[in-house]
């Protein structure tokens, strides 16, 4: 066993429009799901709080100034979710406070997705899933 041997906490921003009839999704650069759309996320870093992980995420890879709204549960690894990691997720839904939306560090593209074009398409990770749960799909 090594030092990275340990499950991870990640976040994930649903940041969703003014009026709420679209979400904003960013097309992965990194290795976990490259290519695919889904929502702004990342991992807690040491000594960070889990709302500072989410603003600091959306800023980093939107250039988006963000407000967290509320806590939306929990969703614990299974078997696949992440290839390389166990990752318990912390996802949560935010608004636009700020900021002009450009894709950055770890987001090829950055875009707002209507609800209806959201339901066609295939999402990272169980991101769809959230959506599904909240009822915004």
């Amino acid at each position: 066993m090594t030092s990275k041997d340990h499950p991870w906490i990640g976040i994930d921003a649903i940041i969703l429009n003014e009026d709420k009839t679209k979400v904003l999704l960013i097309k992965r650069g990194s290795k976990a799901y490259h290519g695919m759309w889904g929502f702004i996320s990342g991992k807690v870093e040491w000594g960070e709080e889990i709302k500072e992980t989410v603003i600091r995420e959306a800023k980093e890879e939107t250039n988006l100034d963000i407000e967290v709204v509320r806590f939306v549960g929990r969703y614990y690894d299974k078997k696949g979710r992440h290839p390389t990691k166990t990752m318990i997720c912390l996802p949560h839904i935010c608004r636009v406070i700020g900021g002009e939306l450009k894709a950055g560090d770890d987001a090829l593209e950055a875009k707002w997705v209507s609800f209806e074009e959201v339901k066609n398409m295939e999402l990272a990770f169980d991101h769809k899933k959230m959506l599904i749960d909240e009822e915004l799909i």
